[in-house]
């Protein structure tokens, strides 16, 4: 499919007009270094074009007319080698980022310098640059490659294009495009959901590409790419562990440039300023509370998980028992909690300030950015229920 063509058409015009006009003629001129251009009788035409052949300037922006019936221009463009015909071409577009509009470079593209269509590469590269850019208009699932032996590896964007039972010139619907990132140093792809048809098939594929014996889904998924990465590839160093993999700490013990240190934090004042007071507060307690926040979550920003899902095997209440219930058949309650929010680990740390939750939290949810994944199953024990046992669903 490398060689097919695809022609102007809504449809393309759709995945153009959803670049901005600098991103399009950036592409444009990488695009004439890479893609043939085709040359056609007639260019745009604009003032510098005047100028060239008058040696003075005037004249109306005039972009949407072509020279078609210019005879002088028309043989100067056919006498340029391939050098100075892509000079050329480069200038036009360069000029294009302070006159015109977006569509012209869309015709432009399309009308003029790749009038008989864009190929797959090209296609690829205005779907790859946008979605790079937009990656959380995607929701994303973890996939791990396993190998037998360690290797280095590299972070790529992947794009899959299914064309079966398409026409030849038929631009593919985003349905039949599927997307991976893998990131660097590391055995995790992040991917989209796969129709079940091609499941097999695709995965088969990413195994030969990355030479791998294994690849299996994990029950991790977000649309910040970002933030699963942090999730997948520093889960030891989350929470009061962050500041280490920041290099939040002190210098080498054996330098001999005095640091300064920072001044303790007046509580009284992050909390009484500009307020009038109605009732004081135990300043002492909200000091010890905001040690234990740090000590769980650590003093940095959490990663985004935009869901999290829990599913909590409770056992039955002291009442319940009096009454054989739970205690016979040593089932436990099931109960499913869902957080959803912008950022879920980061509203369960600020619980506590906010005298939602008291401390200590449960570990379930003060251990969930050293997890790698939002689907958990809890168990609590039924004679203790301090005691927990969380497992991640796969």
């Amino acid at each position: 499919m490398e060689a097919a063509l695809f022609p102007d058409s809504p449809a393309l015009r759709r995945i153009l007009a959803r670049h901005t006009k600098d991103a399009l003629i950036n592409m444009a001129l990488s695009w004439t270094d890479l893609h043939p251009i085709t040359r056609i009788g007639g260019e745009p035409i604009d003032d510098e074009d005047r100028e060239d052949e008058s040696g003075g300037g005037g004249g109306d922006d005039k972009y949407n007319d072509y020279l078609l019936d210019d005879v002088d221009w028309l043989a100067r463009v056919r006498r340029m080698s391939k050098e100075q015909y892509i000079d050329h071409v480069k200038k036009r577009y360069q000029g294009m980022r302070e006159k015109g509009h977006k569509k012209i470079v869309m015709d432009r593209i399309l009308g003029s310098d790749w009038n008989t269509g864009l190929n797959s590469r090209q296609i690829a590269d205005l779907d790859l640059s946008y979605y790079s850019q937009h990656s959380n208009l995607k929701n994303w699932h973890v996939f791990r490659l396993n190998y037998e032996d360690e290797e280095e590896k590299g972070m790529i964007w992947i794009r899959i294009s299914v064309h079966d039972g398409l026409a030849p010139h038929a631009l593919p619907p985003s349905t039949t495009i599927v997307y991976f990132i893998w990131f660097t140093d590391s055995e995790y792809l992040l991917g989209l959901t796969i129709k079940a048809e091609w499941r097999d098939f695709i995965l088969e594929a990413l195994l030969r590409v990355f030479k791998a014996n294994e690849i299996d889904e994990r029950p991790l998924s977000g649309k910040i790419p970002t933030s699963l990465g942090e999730l997948l590839l520093n889960k030891d160093s989350q929470g009061t562990y962050s500041r280490y993999r920041l290099n939040q700490v002190d210098s080498h013990p054996l330098t001999s440039i005095p640091q300064k240190r920072k001044q303790p934090e007046d509580l009284q004042q992050r909390y009484a300023k500009g307020i009038q007071d109605i009732r004081a507060e135990d300043m002492d307690k909200i000091a010890i509370r905001d040690r234990v926040v740090a000590t769980e979550f650590g003093s940095n920003p959490q990663p985004c998980l935009d869901r999290v899902d829990i599913q909590l095997n409770l056992p039955y209440t002291t009442e319940s028992k009096d009454f054989n219930l739970g205690r016979l058949t040593r089932q436990p309650f099931p109960i499913k909690v869902v957080l959803e929010g912008s950022n879920v680990i980061e509203g369960i740390k600020d619980l506590v300030p906010l005298g939602i939750a008291k401390t200590p939290m449960p570990t379930f949810f003060t251990e969930l950015h050293s997890m790698a994944t939002n689907r958990l199953t809890v168990d609590l024990d039924e004679e203790n229920e301090n005691q927990q046992r969380v497992s991640s669903v796969g």
